[in-house]
């Protein structure tokens, strides 16, 4: 293993959203034993960078589910952005649907204005269909819409539409199964962009040449490693294209059994240090193999 490709929400970090002082310790090991470490995220690099340094790691930085890839240094190495056409198109879209949406650029992340009003009556409308749903996610989202980093705030489409900005990724939400499938349906298909999803509810669009795989390949072949000596560990959907691209693939345990079978390796769940669990246990079998060699 030469380079080590880990997600962040649900996977790198914990159910408080975290970095768990075990997981710091074993990315640390790691680049201690010449391997190189990559934070693949549907989150912007913004909010990504953040979180490495508050935990101290430093780390090549796949974000916006592939839109873009930074260096370790924080170059940027490639990017991939949604035309105007599409943008408008789907931005049309979300309003006259009245979708909660993010769209991001490499430095920020725009949302409506009226965010909190856009998702409560959301909420109101899935908790009519389910009243299974329970209460707190409508506080869980907001209070990790607003944690992230780089947040600018918008009055109208316009404030987009009318910018010379580069947007990279436009994110959905929804609370109600039907509105979030009658989304990933329409979009699963557009002739400009891919369609992926992160999380239970969301939908998320991107360049159509842009994943998590695409640019963990990129970054491989950037650094001079082979994608036999690449590992990616995940727990979602937006993980599957780095699975099939990495020559060591690894679930969370907290990922859904159709993700589990797709990789080559389980590790523990993101409340029990699954990051480092697979770290150790991949590092003790190398020292086993060559203190038998």
């Amino acid at each position: 293993m030469k380079l080590f490709a880990t997600d962040l929400d649900g996977t790198l970090l914990n159910s408080n959203h975290e970095v768990s002082k075990e997981n710091v310790e074993a990315l640390k090991l790691a680049q201690q034993e010449g391997v190189e470490i990559a934070i693949a995220t549907g989150r912007t690099y913004s909010d990504a960078i953040h979180i490495c340094r508050k935990a101290n790691i430093n780390a090549h930085i796949i974000s916006n589910n592939g839109a873009l890839v930074f260096s370790k240094e924080g170059k940027k190495l490639k990017s991939s952005t949604i035309d105007k056409e599409s943008l408008e198109y789907v931005l049309n879209w979300l309003y006259e649907n009245e979708y909660f949406f993010e769209i991001c650029t490499d430095k920020s992340l725009f949302l409506p204005y009226d965010t909190k009003t856009i998702l409560e009556k959301d909420f109101k409308v899935a908790k009519a269909n389910d009243p299974s749903l329970p209460m707190n996610i409508i506080s869980d989202m907001t209070s990790l819409i607003f944690s992230q980093e780089g947040i600018k705030l918008i009055n109208c489409k316009d404030d987009i539409l009318n910018s010379d900005l580069d947007f990279c990724s436009i994110t959905a939400v929804s609370f109600d199964k039907n509105r979030l499938q009658y989304g990933r349906d329409r979009y699963s298909k557009y002739k400009n962009l891919s369609m992926v999803v992160s999380s239970e509810y969301n939908f998320e669009m991107i360049n159509k040449d842009a994943s998590k795989g695409n640019s963990l390949e990129y970054l491989a072949n950037y650094l001079s490693i082979p994608l036999k000596d690449v590992a990616a560990i995940g727990d979602n959907y937006n993980d599957i294209s780095m699975f099939r691209k990495a020559g060591i693939s690894v679930a969370m345990g907290n990922a859904k059994d159709d993700i589990k079978t797709i990789c080559s390796h389980i590790s523990v769940s993101n409340d029990l240090n699954g990051v480092a669990h697979f770290i150790h246990k991949f590092m003790n079998k190398l020292k086993l193999k060559s203190a038998t060699a």
